[in-house]
């Protein structure tokens, strides 16, 4: 039986984390379980995923970082522990206050095993059809961004940064052999270790969907400050990589 491990980092998100949507999707979807990585929150995150895993505690799992390590530190944490469980065929991520619903990773992880890919990664294309509901600021900077981040990994990706992406277990170590060096773009981190890890291979074996339906939600850990940043992040994720091919 094909079975998930979906990664969900959080950080104070007492009061945003939906009990009633996990708990209603690990009933419907038996071959799922869910590892919340509580990242050292300062609130009751951790009561309230203590509450959580007693309601299911054969699909739930918590880890807990001492102190804040950052998204990316988390997801890689969580990514390790499921993986050495030796349960699971794939193994992902998705955003604690669900901007991405639980619907649409199932439909990613379709997709991974049904067309054989190594990862599929969700993306907010804004089309007909599609509900996706994003500020327009946080819209256009989205896309100056993702501009930089295409220049950087030399693969035509649209969104590299939405919050869900599942991927085959035989990748796992390699996306999370070594820590990140940026705490939120660690995405483009997993990809360049993906393009070192399978070459030529890597846009065939890679996909990007986009998904049907993506909300905002209020409380974004992203300030402005992270995001003036990111220039800089993305020189050092260059840097590291190419040292890391020698």
């Amino acid at each position: 039986m094909s079975t998930t491990a979906v990664i969900i980092p959080c950080y104070n998100e007492g009061k945003r984390l939906n009990k009633e949507a996990f708990l209603s999707f690990l009933t419907a979807n038996k071959a799922y379980q869910l590892f919340f990585v509580d990242d050292g929150s300062t609130d009751n995150t951790f009561k309230v995923l203590t509450e959580l895993q007693a309601q299911n505690p054969t699909q739930v799992n918590i880890l807990k970082n001492n102190k804040n390590l950052g998204k990316g530190e988390s997801v890689r944490k969580g990514m390790i522990a499921a993986y050495n469980t030796q349960k699971f065929t794939q193994i992902g991520f998705l955003d604690a206050d669900l901007s991405t619903p639980l619907t649409e990773f199932v439909v990613l992880t379709d997709i991974l095993t049904q067309h054989n890919k190594k990862a599929v990664f969700g993306s907010r294309l804004k089309r007909v059809g599609a509900t996706i509901e994003r500020s327009p600021i946080r819209h256009l900077v989205g896309r100056f961004f993702a501009t930089l981040i295409g220049w950087t990994i030399k693969i035509p990706f649209y969104d590299t940064q939405c919050g869900a992406k599942v991927f085959s277990n035989d990748v796992i170590p390699t996306i999370s052999s070594t820590p990140f060096v940026s705490r939120w773009l660690f995405d483009v981190e997993i990809i360049l270790r993906l393009k070192q890890f399978l070459g030529k291979e890597v846009t065939s074996l890679l996909y990007e969907y986009p998904i049907n339906n993506w909300s905002e939600v209020e409380g974004s850990k992203i300030t402005w400050k992270d995001g003036i940043k990111i220039p800089l992040e993305l020189f050092k994720i260059k840097v590291t990589s190419k040292k890391n091919q020698h």
